[in-house]
């Protein structure tokens, strides 16, 4: 399909990652030199978190065949209270956001906007030291040990509580949530990190202070819970 029409210019695409106090989280602004691309194609919107577009694989990223991604959320910070949708597709040459209130859309570059995706996945000079363990926990856990005690990885944070890493876990069946406490007290990010990935090597049974909740199709603690474990409180 071809994208490049004289009507629409192409524009380059700009990424920047900022800290978002409303939302104790971060915000990925996208830009062009045309201003605020989110603003475009939503009111209301502020960027999502990185941890929701800049991760591997990218949605970003143009694929073979065109796809709908979230770029932008509610200024209150929850996708599920509002969101921006674009198709993003590409000919090779131009690559496109559109959706059905613009269908005209944006269009840019295919080198400048994959290099410019690219450049913001290796970039990590905007991370506070939670967002920087929270990085190296998801990046150097063993996802297959934990699969061998029926969990899979869902997210670490150390904005949940002060002085401490939250390990997020879930069981492959989707019965419980498990969020698990390491305290954290000036070691380096690369230190607690290690702490952490350590931790989730072991057996599950003799973790401490691990807090289980259920989505509701299942009663009881999960069968791999130990005395350390206790139900949470939402």
């Amino acid at each position: 399909m071809e994208l490049t029409t004289k009507e629409v210019p192409l524009e380059t695409l700009s990424i920047l990652v900022r800290p978002s106090p409303e939302t104790n989280d971060h915000e990925v602004v996208l830009r062009s030199e045309e201003g605020d691309l989110i603003s475009r194609f939503g009111d209301g919107m502020i960027g999502l978190d990185p941890d929701d577009i800049l991760v591997e694989p990218c949605p970003l990223l143009p694929a073979a065949e065109a796809r709908t991604v979230i770029v932008g959320r509610c200024d209150c910070g929850y996708v599920g209270c509002g969101s921006v949708e674009v198709t993003v597709s590409t000919d090779g040459r131009v690559v496109a956001w559109t959706s059905k209130e613009r269908p005209a859309g944006v269009r840019f570059d295919a080198v400048q906007y994959t290099a410019e995706v690219r450049r913001a996945l290796a970039e990590h000079g905007w991370e506070t030291p939670d967002r920087t363990v929270a990085r190296l926990i998801s990046s150097s856990i063993d996802r297959d040990h934990l699969a061998h005690s029926g969990l899979e990885f869902a997210w670490a944070s150390g904005r949940v509580h002060p002085s401490t890493m939250t390990i997020a876990l879930r069981t492959k069946d989707g019965c419980y949530q498990v969020l698990g406490s390491v305290p954290w007290h000036g070691e380096s990010p690369e230190a607690i990190a290690e702490t952490c990935r350590r931790l989730l090597l072991t057996e599950p049974r003799t973790w401490n202070d691990i807090q289980w909740f259920s989505t509701g199709r299942a009663f009881g603690p999960p069968e791999i819970a130990g005395p350390g474990w206790r139900l949470g409180k939402r």
